[in-house]
C-alpha cells in the first residue's frame, strides 16, 4: 500500500506541477488537482483487474470518464482535501517504520518441556542434507582429474568414524522431488513427484510424522521455500522453522505485484522498483542477506536444540542448508580462499567482480559456449576449475556452521546418530552441462553419504550403493522403530543386497539394474503420446558404469542385447508410476511458484514440448 501511495505521489508531482504553472488560465485549479490526483491513485487499482496490453491507457480513460461527471457536481472543500494529503502524508512516513505484514512459511511453534504424550526410549537422531552438494566434495573421485575435494576439517573428521560411501544415489536432479526421496523412502516413481513445480501428495508419509507418532519430538529448519510449507513439507514436524529462506519468496511475489500495478513499477524496471522497495520498507532484507544462509540455519538449530534438550524425550531433527546452490556466492572473508589464483586463467565474459555472485546468468552463459565450442579446451578447464572452486568455498562456512551445531549436541552428553547427505548434486562441464535439473547423468544424481554416532560401525559401505530411498529406513531402524512395509528403500544395517533403482524428472528418467547398467529414457511429449497412448519412455541411452564410470559411450545401439535385458526392470518401475494420477488437478502454491523464479529455475523444468 505504502509503495503504491508513494509512486502515486511520484506520478503526481510533474502534473501538479503543470497545473500550478497554467493556474491562471484555469478556473478551479484545487478542483481539477484533486481529482487528477484521485485518478493517478485509481489507475493501479483498476490494473489489477483489467488484462494485458494497454492496461494502462484503459485504466486511465476509465478513471477520467467515471470522474468527470463526479468532479463537476462534487469537490471536497479545501479544508477536506488538505485533511486527504495530510493522511496520505503521514501514512508514507509511519510506513516506512511498520513491522512487514507477511504470511509466515514457518507455521507451528512447539515446546518439547510442555509434550503430554508417553516418553519412549531412544536416541536422538539428526537428517542433515546440504542442497546441491556434489558426492566428491567429501570423497575424491578417481575419474576427476586432481583433487576434487573440498577442505572441510569437521566432515573429513567425521568421515574417519562413520559408515560412508563414495556416493549416494538421488531418485531426482532437483531439490523437491530428491527430498521427497529422501523423507519418504518411496520411490520416484510412486510418490509421483518429478519436478519442483510438482505438489507433494500429502497422503504419503515423511519420516518425520513416523518419528512423531512413535513418540519422538521432531524439528526442522529449511532454507529453501521449495521444502516449506508452501509445498507441504513440513507435515509430522512440530518445531518448523523456514526462517532462513528469509524474504526472497516475498519479494519475489512483491516484484510480481508492484511491476504492472504500481506507478513506479510501470515506469522503472521490476529489478529497480524491488531495490527501491526494499530499500524504503525492507531494510533488514539487505541486513539478512549479508549473512551466509548457513549462519541462519545454525542460529535456528541451535535454538530449537534448546528447547528438544530441556525434555528428556528423544527427537528428529532435520537440517537443511541451501549454500552450493547457485548462485555461488561466499562471504567476503572466504572468497577467494581456494579460487583466488585460478581466476588469472578465466576469461573475462565469464569473471564476476571480486566480490560479487556468481549468479545464474554466468553460469549459463558458460554452459552455452561450451555447447557452441567457443572455449578452447585449456580455457574451459580453467574456468570450469574456477567455478568449481567458488562452489568448494560456499562449503567452509557450512562445515564449520556443523561444527558448531554438533559440538552442542556433544555437550549434551545425550547418544545421537547423523545422517549426511544431500538432494541431488551438481555439474561443472561433464558432458557440457552446468548446474542442475537438466540431466540425469551422475554428477547430478550422485550424493554425499555418511553415518556416524552412538552404534555406528565405521567403516565404507560395500556390496550396495545406498539411496535417498533408503534414508528414512536407516534412521528408524537407528531409533528402534518399526520400519513400514510401504517403503521402498530398506535400512543399511542390514547386510548389503545390491538392487535397481530409478530416478526421474520431468523430461527422463533413469533406471539402474543394480548390475553396473544404466538406462535413460526421455518422457514421449504431447505428439508422440497420441500416436502411441500406450508407449512408455524412449531409449537415450545405454552405459555400463562398471567399465565406463564417466558415461562416455552410449551402448544403446552397440549392444542391443544389454538394452533388452534392461527392460523387465524399467516395465517394473513403469507399471508403478503414478506421478499422472497424483499431479492431476492439484494447484499449486503461489509461494511455491515464486521459489521457482527467486531460484533461477523458472522455465528451466518445463515439461517435454509438444513438437
Amino acid at each position: 500500500m505504502a509503495f503504491s501511495v508513494f509512486g502515486a505521489w511520484v506520478a503526481a508531482v510533474p502534473i501538479y506541477a503543470i497545473l500550478m504553472l497554467l493556474a491562471r488560465r484555469l478556473n478551479h485549479v484545487g478542483r481539477m488537482a484533486f481529482w487528477v490526483g484521485i485518478g493517478i491513485g485509481l489507475c493501479p487499482l483498476l490494473m489489477a483487474w483489467l488484462p494485458n496490453p494497454f492496461q494502462f491507457v484503459v485504466a486511465a480513460g476509465v478513471a477520467t470518464i467515471g470522474l468527470l461527471p463526479i468532479s463537476t457536481h462534487f469537490t471536497p472543500v479545501p479544508a477536506v482535501r488538505m485533511v486527504f494529503t495530510v493522511l496520505c502524508a503521514a501514512f508514507l512516513v509511519v510506513s516506512l517504520f511498520l513491522p512487514s505484514s507477511q504470511e509466515s512459511l514457518t507455521p507451528t511453534t512447539y515446546s518439547a518441556a510442555s509434550d503430554p504424550r508417553p516418553m519412549p526410549q531412544g536416541i536422538d537422531v539428526f537428517l542433515v542434507s546440504i542442497d546441491t552438494l556434489r558426492a566428491e566434495v567429501l570423497v575424491d573421485d578417481p575419474n576427476s582429474a586432481g583433487d576434487s575435494t573440498a577442505p572441510l576439517p569437521f566432515l573429513h573428521s567425521k568421515q574417519s568414524a562413520s559408515l560412508w560411501a563414495e556416493y549416494a544415489l538421488s531418485s531426482s536432479n532437483q531439490t523437491l522431488p530428491g527430498h521427497v526421496g529422501m523423507l519418504t523412502g518411496v520411490s520416484a516413481m510412486e510418490h509421483g513427484v518429478r519436478s519442483n513445480s510438482d505438489m507433494p501428495d500429502q497422503s504419503v508419509p515423511l519420516v518425520s510424522e513416523y518419528f512423531q507418532d512413535a513418540g519422538w519430538s521432531t524439528s526442522a529448519v529449511v532454507s529453501n521455500a521449495l521444502i516449506s510449507s508452501a509445498t507441504g513439507m513440513h507435515r509430522g514436524f512440530q518445531y518448523f522453522s523456514a526462517d532462513p529462506v528469509g524474504l526472497g519468496v516475498y519479494g519475489e511475489l512483491m516484484a510480481k505485484t508492484i511491476a504492472p500495478h504500481t506507478w513506479l513499477g510501470m515506469t522503472i524496471s521490476t529489478n529497480s522498483a524491488m531495490r527501491l522497495f526494499i530499500l524504503l520498507f525492507s531494510r533488514e532484507v539487505l541486513d539478512q542477506k549479508k549473512i551466509p544462509i548457513a549462519e541462519r540455519v545454525r542460529v535456528v538449530a541451535l535454538e530449537q536444540l534448546e528447547d528438544l534438550y530441556a525434555s528428556e524425550r528423544p527427537f528428529f531433527q532435520f537440517i537443511h542448508m541451501l549454500d552450493p546452490h547457485v548462485a555461488y556466492a561466499p562471504p567476503p572473508n572466504i572468497r577467494g580462499r581456494l579460487s583466488a589464483a585460478a581466476a588469472a586463467a578465466v576469461p573475462v565474459r565469464f569473471l564476476p567482480h571480486a566480490t560479487a555472485k556468481l549468479d545464474a546468468a554466468l553460469v549459463r552463459d558458460l554452459e552455452q559456449a561450451l555447447n557452441k565450442g567457443e572455449l578452447d579446451a585449456e580455457t574451459a578447464v580453467a574456468t570450469l576449475n574456477y567455478y568449481r572452486l567458488v562452489y568448494l568455498e560456499e562449503m567452509i562456512t557450512v562445515d564449520r556452521c556443523l561444527e558448531q551445531i554438533f559440538a552442542r549436541a556433544d555437550a549434551s552428553q545425550r547418544p545421537y546418530v547423523v545422517l549426511f547427505t544431500s538432494d541431488h548434486g551438481e555439474q561443472f562441464g561433464e558432458h557440457n552441462y552446468m548446474e542442475h535439473a537438466n540431466s540425469m547423468y551422475r554428477k547430478n544424481l550422485e550424493v554425499p553419504f555418511m553415518l556416524w554416532g552412538n552404534g555406528i560401525v565405521p567403516g565404507k559401505i560395500v556390496g550396495t550403493t545406498p539411496t535417498l530411498t533408503d534414508v528414512p529406513a536407516t534412521l528408524l531402524h537407528l531409533a528402534g522403530i518399526e520400519i513400514p512395509d510401504s517403503l521402498s528403500g530398506r535400512s543399511l544395517l542390514l547386510p548389503a543386497i545390491e538392487r535397481p533403482f530409478v530416478a526421474a524428472d520431468q523430461k527422463q528418467l533413469a533406471v539402474f539394474n543394480g548390475a553396473g547398467l544404466k538406462w535413460i529414457g526421455r518422457w514421449p511429449n504431447a505428439r508422440e503420446t497420441a500416436e502411441n497412448p500406450t508407449g512408455g519412455p524412449l531409449p537415450v541411452a545405454l552405459y555400463n558404469l562398471l567399465v565406463d564410470p564417466t558415461e562416455a559411450v552410449n551402448l544403446l545401439e552397440a549392444d542391443p542385447l544389454a538394452a533388452e535385458s534392461m527392460l523387465t526392470t524399467i516395465d517394473a518401475y513403469i507399471a508403478r508410476d503414478t506421478w499422472a494420477s497424483r499431479q492431476a488437478g492439484v494447484e499449486r502454491s503461489a509461494y511455491q511458484m515464486a521459489a521457482l523464479s527467486e531460484l533461477g529455475y523458472a522455465g528451466q523444468d518445463a515439461p517435454p514440448d509438444a513438437q
